[in-house]
């Protein structure tokens, strides 16, 4: 059997998503070993439990994660124990002695979106440069070449050409139709017009702001540790 600890330092993180590594440990019959440390490749919808299943972990312990992380480590044959504090060496052992009993989630963020996933059916669109979530971020709302959707519910990516990008005007709320109509909930762009600005807050989209040379999966980790300022 194979464990992973999501860990912080030394001690057992209180959020799977956003910690520093993963403390691997191989348990058979009464021993526990401590193997070699996975760094965390980042939390993107849907990423970790796929990684940590490709490396073999049949056990995830950490402080905390959302009701639907849960569910996509179950999916990949992953077992969850919760509300764990401590040192990962000891948790470690206490976990073999089968003295360690799980406690209470310590997500506790007012909604998912920092613990693993977003509310029930959450889109995301971030504004690209090219398709795909190693692409760089565009900081033009209206002018981005692609509008990319990121499905938190069903881990999915979708990337679509900006027809707008192009024209020679009244480009913002055009722009806002289409992520409109692709049903995202939350935009990630770096700036916008104050006609896009107000279509947007019409429609109820809620926006962030994410400037610099990052890619959308950078975007989209900031947005869920809760690390970008609002828009709109």
């Amino acid at each position: 059997m194979k464990i992973g600890i999501a860990m912080d330092g030394t001690r057992v993180s209180e959020h799977f998503g956003h910690c520093q590594k993963y403390a691997i440990f191989n348990a058979e019959n009464s021993m526990i070993i401590r193997a070699e440390d996975l760094d965390s490749p980042g939390h993107e919808p849907g990423k970790l439990p796929r990684f940590l299943a490709e490396h073999g972990v049949n056990l995830v312990i950490a402080g905390g994660m959302g009701p639907r992380a849960i569910d996509l480590f179950h999916e990949n044959g992953i077992d969850v124990i919760l509300g764990v504090a401590g040192d990962v060496d000891f948790v470690a052992q206490e976990y073999i002695r089968g003295n360690l009993t799980p406690g209470e989630s310590t997500c506790h963020h007012g909604s998912e979106e920092e613990c693993g996933s977003e509310e029930k059916g959450s889109v995301i669109c971030v504004t690209a440069k090219a398709p795909g979530m190693d692409a760089a971020v565009e900081e033009r709302f209206g002018r981005a070449p692609f509008f990319t959707f990121i499905d938190l519910k069903t881990a999915t990516v979708d990337s679509i050409p900006n027809a707008f990008a192009d024209a020679s005007g009244g480009v913002g709320p055009r722009a806002v139709s289409v992520v409109m109509e692709h049903g995202a909930q939350f935009l990630i762009t770096g700036q916008m017009g104050g006609n896009a600005a107000e279509a947007l807050t019409a429609s109820g989209i809620k926006a962030y702001s994410y400037r610099g040379d990052g890619t959308v999966a950078d975007a989209v980790k900031a947005y869920l540790a809760g690390n970008l300022t609002k828009l709109a």
